[in-house]
């Protein structure tokens, strides 16, 4: 059985340091991910029907409507986001209500490359959702449709 020299303790120790380091590091730059839809709670209102608010706060929150030939469903033409360049973020939205006291708005977001191409984004990452949900959230508040969130956040309230 060969022992270990003073020199090589210190070697593994230094490459356990960098793989953690390493692990940490590659953690924090994880980006912090996101469905592709937000819940809003539509309390009852005399004067205004729900489909008019949604109508209304896409509106302010510089969204155009679109028809669509779904029944109770609110769709949005298509809006660029940001351009890299290579590529241009682009996404339109839609809003189907869920029941009578709330709707989900469901985003698309796309990649829309420069030679024509069009890929489909699974997520939302916190600098992507920068781009317009702040702005969706204030229109729709509003128009009195409070944001409830994702069923992650909604769950993770009920944890803490």
């Amino acid at each position: 059985m060969e022992r270990i020299g003073h020199w090589g303790r210190h070697r593994a120790l230094a490459a356990v340091f960098v793989a953690a380091v390493s692990a940490l590091l590659l953690s924090a730059c994880a980006p912090s991910l996101s469905p592709l839809y937000r819940d809003y709670e539509a309390p009852a209102s005399d004067s205004v029907a729900v489909e008019a608010r949604v109508v209304a706060a896409l509106q302010e929150a510089g969204w155009d409507t679109v028809a669509t030939d779904l029944p109770h469903a609110i769709e949005t033409e298509e809006k660029v986001l940001t351009n890299w360049g290579v590529y241009k973020l682009a996404a339109s939205l839609e809003v189907t209500p869920m029941g009578s006291d709330h709707v989900r708005v469901f985003v698309h977001p796309y990649r829309k490359y420069f030679i024509g191409g069009k890929g489909k984004i699974q997520y939302l990452t916190r600098r992507v959702r920068a781009r317009f949900i702040p702005e969706l959230n204030d229109a729709f508040a509003n128009q009195g449709l409070q944001l409830a969130g994702t069923p992650f956040e909604r769950d993770d309230t009920v944890l803490r």
